[in-house]
């Protein structure tokens, strides 16, 4: 960057502070403001509409005749955000400073917050009382994240969202608000790309105040005027219309937004207390800075919003400072550390006192004069001028903080601490905050926290990191092949016959240790459910809309953890499933009325664990699968002969036939015969399995049945011959040791088993495959009795060696369509071991008339 180029970002930096800290009572803070104005159209900087625009707003409020001050802040906060965005120039991004790094956690941030602020609205759409709030929180948090990275033209859109969620009957305007959502979805990603969204940030701010000006659709015409909503607290207490400890009355969400700063600010201030202590023990790097403005400047932006001054002016103050160490001005040592140790302990203090006056119904407390000394000190650090240190005292292990403060060169009276120490025990508040209160310097209080806590083992703070899917993917291929030869190597004959007590505890510790690095590796693979299922919810609020039929959605076990690439494609089956629910299952409100439900239907989605694997359940309280129907448009196309029987779970798997349908129009939403069999087509690629459970006239359940995870396999392994095969278990029912009596033949049908009165086909593994040497009485054998997609059918096998979890490996290009086969695994004495598709061997019309050469 260009000195030029520098000097435009920082007088731009310099007017965003100056909006921040702007008193629109105070002419002089105004002056300043036009000042800064006048400099930017000297130099150029940004388009000249955005300038005259902002100069307008701040005159306006200047002179004192405006009847309404926010109308004008809004105004000139909107002129400054196009200021900034313009000043970037076309060559580079459009925000201020945030590196790299920074704006891929942003980016990261605001794609989880957007997926939940969609349940949020949709909740808030069904009438949810906690859901105004949610949101109100939610938008507030996302404004204060954009304004941390720079994105000023982004956060507007917020701060306009924020007046459209000021607006009555919210209800009436989730669709509008449901719309923004999805742009600011767009527009975070091309802002994270480094371009500029279409339509602008500025447009579509323009667009959301311009539907908060104007009544909701969906108000009833005759609804009467609402008097003008009462001026917020925080609007009084900016202005100082009410001295500090006078009454205010502040509504829920207004609370609920002071309680979400305090936390995030407490939290905020902890992660750099711990920094601090870091950097006492060792020197820091550039990311320390980093975060600790990161930091700072939350706060300030928050703060500012909030009307908390005093906290906004030090906030500010202490990111100047980090400022110069970010650039390399100042070092992060001596006198540096005891500055931003003492304006976080103050920054603590005052955070106190809002809590408390906002949990007392009153005023913000104003600034004392006890801050002018440290505001002092940050501004001469914030120069680039260094502030000498004072020296530490070296304490024993375990000291505590108020030994560590009788001692020299702090020397707090003894007295002190034993009253501060009595009256903690009455308050239950840290000795600090009653040290302060006894009029203890919080310098001395941080040299003593310091020197307390450089005297033992500071506890970590839980972090995370941010990695390459990639790596991940390829660290659970080699835990894999680790499996597979620490399975090798325990079954290896050299080994087997060695019997000595310490080998076997060296290979049972090899043993867990590599199943432990398996598990982990999984584990990190696992993302929950939840962003899938809120996009369904989402999707059936927009097709009721679109059919007029009154449908809402359930959902349950949005935490449900699985792998992360079966989230991704169990996508397109729920998205196919649930449209076919709303069109097909819940009946017209009409329908359902004279049917005795309720007008308003019912699709409940949620998942859970079920032994080693996961369900997905979609149930709707329609109208159900009507089988006779089914069965005669199978038959008139042909798919089923005239007379046939057929059970119910093979009815239902005909609606997953390539163009199957049953609808009598086709509908914008469905009805072309196309989806059910994606939906199959899906299942197949995750080993899963589907059963259908319905009523007529009382709904339809969906039960998704898929594997844990697409690595590993859990498998039962059965021999033919001197051949051996893996068969998925969650497609085996049981296996039973047949007797004759239970063998049956038909002319049509061939082998049959009867299991318990139920005639299932029997198929003959040597048969299918042309095995040598194999039982060929299949009393002799065992049946492992097969189910999938709702047909049950028995395998005929020689013997069940073993159930074994192996890692799946590619058959390679040139076996991908050999038939009763899906995969192939190395098995634990290293040989290959074929997986059986336990789907094409019950639906399987020869049964063994048919040889094919797929021999391992």
């Amino acid at each position: 960057m260009s000195a030029d180029c520098g000097a435009k970002s920082t007088l731009l930096d310099d007017l965003a502070a100056a909006l921040v800290l702007l008193d629109t009572e105070d002419p002089r803070s105004l002056r300043d403001l036009l000042g800064l104005l006048d400099k930017v159209s000297a130099q150029g900087v940004g388009a000249a509409p955005a300038v005259a625009e902002a100069r307008s707003a701040a005159t306006a409020l200047l002179g004192g005749s405006v009847s309404d001050p926010e109308v004008e802040l809004r105004r000139l906060n909107g002129a400054v955000a196009a200021l900034h965005e313009s000043g970037q120039g076309s060559s580079g991004p459009p925000y201020v400073w945030a590196d790299e790094e920074l704006m891929r956690e942003f980016v990261t941030n605001q794609r989880g917050s957007l997926q939940e602020l969609e349940g949020e609205l949709l909740a808030l759409e069904k009438g949810s009382l906690e859901a105004p709030a949610a949101v109100r929180r939610r938008i507030h948090g996302l404004k204060g994240e954009a304004g941390v990275v720079g994105l000023d033209a982004l956060a507007d859109v917020y701060h306009a969202i924020e007046d459209l969620l000021a607006t009555d009957d919210l209800m009436a305007r989730v669709g509008t608000l449901l719309q923004v959502r999805d742009w600011l979805e767009k527009a975070v990603e091309t802002f994270g790309a480094g371009g500029k969204p279409e339509p602008s940030a500025q447009e579509t701010a323009h667009a959301v105040r311009a539907a908060a000006a104007r009544a909701p659709e969906s108000a009833p015409e005759s609804a009467p005027v609402a008097p003008p909503a009462p001026a917020p607290a925080a609007s009084a207490e900016r202005g100082l219309v009410v001295a500090p400890g006078e009454s205010v009355e502040r509504d829920a969400d207004t609370v609920a937004l002071y309680a979400d700063f305090l936390h995030e600010a407490d939290d905020g201030l902890a992660r750099v207390d711990q920094l601090l202590i870091d950097a006492e023990k060792e020197a820091p790097d550039l990311e320390t800075a980093n975060v600790l403005f990161r930091v700072f400047h939350s706060i300030k932006g928050v703060s500012g919003f909030l009307e908390c001054r005093a906290i906004t002016s030090l906030a500010h103050a202490t990111e100047n400072v980090l400022n110069q160490i970010r650039k390399g001005n100042l070092e992060l040592k001596g006198g540096t550390l005891d500055l931003i140790f003492n304006a976080t302990e103050a920054m603590r203090r005052m955070l106190t006192g809002v809590k408390a006056a906002v949990e007392g119904g009153i005023a913000l407390p104003e600034a004392g004069p006890q801050l002018d000394g440290l505001l002092a000190d940050l501004k001469e650090a914030g120069a680039g001028r260094p502030i000498p240190g004072e020296p530490v005292p070296h304490v024993a292990a375990g000291a505590k903080l108020g030994e560590i403060l009788t001692q020299p060169p702090i020397n707090v009276p003894a007295e002190v601490i034993q009253l501060a120490l009595e009256k903690q025990q009455q308050t239950g508040r840290r000795l600090g905050e009653e040290l302060v209160a006894q009029g203890v310097a919080p310098k001395e209080i941080a040299h003593g926290l310091r020197a307390q806590a450089g005297s033992a083992a500071v506890a970590k703070i839980q972090e995370t990191i941010k990695v390459d899917v990639s790596r991940i993917d390829q660290l659970v291929e080699i835990v894999g092949e680790l499996v597979v030869v620490e399975s090798m190597v325990v079954n290896a004959p050299e080994i087997a016959a060695l019997t000595g007590t310490r080998i076997r505890n060296y290979l049972n510790q090899l043993h867990k240790i590599t199943r432990d690095a398996q598990d982990i590796g999984m584990r990190m693979r696992m993302v929950p459910v939840r962003g899938v299922f809120q996009k369904m919810a989402r999707m059936v609020r927009d097709l009721s809309h679109k059919s007029g039929k009154t449908v809402q959605i359930e959902l349950s076990g949005e935490g449900t953890e699985m792998d992360r690439s079966m989230v991704e494609q169990v996508a397109d089956p729920l998205v196919h499933m649930i449209r076919n629910a709303v069109d097909h299952g819940i009946e017209a409100p009409e329908d359902r009325e004279r049917a005795g439900k309720d007008r308003v239907g019912v699709i409940r989605l949620r998942a859970f664990h079920e032994g080693d694997h996961i369900v997905i359940e979609i149930a709707d309280d329609g109208k159900g699968l009507d089988q006779d129907a089914i069965l005669r448009k199978a038959v008139a196309q042909g798919l089923v002969r005239e007379g046939e029987s057929l059970s119910d779970a093979e009815i239902h798997q005909l609606i997953f036939l390539p163009g199957f349908s049953t609808a009598k129009q086709v509908t914008e939403i469905s009805g072309r015969g196309v989806g059910m069999d994606v939906v199959k087509r899906n299942l197949e690629a995750m080993r899963g399995r589907i059963i259908i459970e319905t009523t007529l006239g009382q709904g339809t359940t969906f039960k998704l049945l898929l594997p844990l995870t697409l690595a590993i396999i859990d498998g039962m392994l059965v021999r033919c011959g001197e051949e051996r095969y893996l068969i998925p278990t969650l497609s085996i029912l049981e296996s039973v040791k047949p007797s004759r009596e239970m063998l049956v033949t038909f002319a049509e049908r061939g082998e049959c088993i009867n299991v318990r009165g139920e005639i299932l086909p029997l198929m003959r593994l040597d048969r299918l495959f042309g095995i040598d040497g194999a039982i060929a009485d299949p009393s002799q054998g065992l049946v492992v009795l097969l189910e999938a997609m709702g047909r049950t059918a028995g395998l005929l096998v020689d013997q069940v060696v073993s159930q074994q979890k192996v890692v799946i490996k590619s058959m390679g290009s040139d076996m991908q369509e050999v038939r009763f086969v899906s995969g192939a695994a190395i098995l634990s004495d290293g040989t290959v071991g074929l997986i059986l598709n336990a789907e094409q061997l019950v639906y399987s019309d020869d049964r063994g008339r048919q040889r094919v050469s797929a021999v391992a």
